[in-house]
């Protein structure tokens, strides 16, 4: 009897402790992905129209790939991980090919730029995330030279 009950209590803190795990390691994605799904909840359907997102949608989506840019930028990681939860909001919003997608470079680069990432460890993050291709670097680094200029001028008449 009382082998029983510790096997059964060893096997309930297994699970609650393989339980504990997956909530964290999933909490930066839902974190994002919420705002996504309050902005377009709103409109049922949306994905199978076939219709361009609106401006608002396209507006709302940079800021949250921004966003997922700037946590990522803090709290660094796994590189597959951020172009994996990349993949995954963008899909939400009917971007098959995010890495192409001129917008969601530049957002990440915006994203990472408000997050304070210095010009060493961005021309490391752009190398890890596109490799040597230079039109995804361009965009990325478009993006992140309009934030970190701004943020410099606004500093600089201080």
């Amino acid at each position: 009897m009382r082998i029983s009950i510790l096997l059964i209590a060893a096997v309930m803190l297994a699970t609650f402790s393989a339980c504990s795990f997956s909530k964290s390691s999933e909490s930066i994605s839902d974190s994002i992905s919420s705002p996504s799904k309050s902005s377009s909840g709103s409109s049922s359907g949306k994905d199978d129209s076939g219709e361009p997102e609106k401006p608002q949608d396209a507006a709302s989506y940079q800021a949250d790939v921004a966003q997922l840019a700037g946590t990522y930028a803090h709290s660094g990681g796994d590189i597959g991980a951020f172009r994996s939860s990349v993949s995954k909001l963008a899909m939400e919003r009917g971007i098959t090919n995010w890495e192409t997608d001129p917008n969601t470079c530049q957002a990440i680069g915006r994203g990472v730029a408000e997050a304070g990432m210095g010009a060493e460890a961005f021309q490391k993050f752009s190398k890890d995330l596109f490799g040597d291709d230079l039109t995804k670097a361009s965009e990325l680094r478009k993006g992140y030279q309009s934030t970190a200029v701004g943020a410099a001028s606004s500093d600089g008449g201080a």
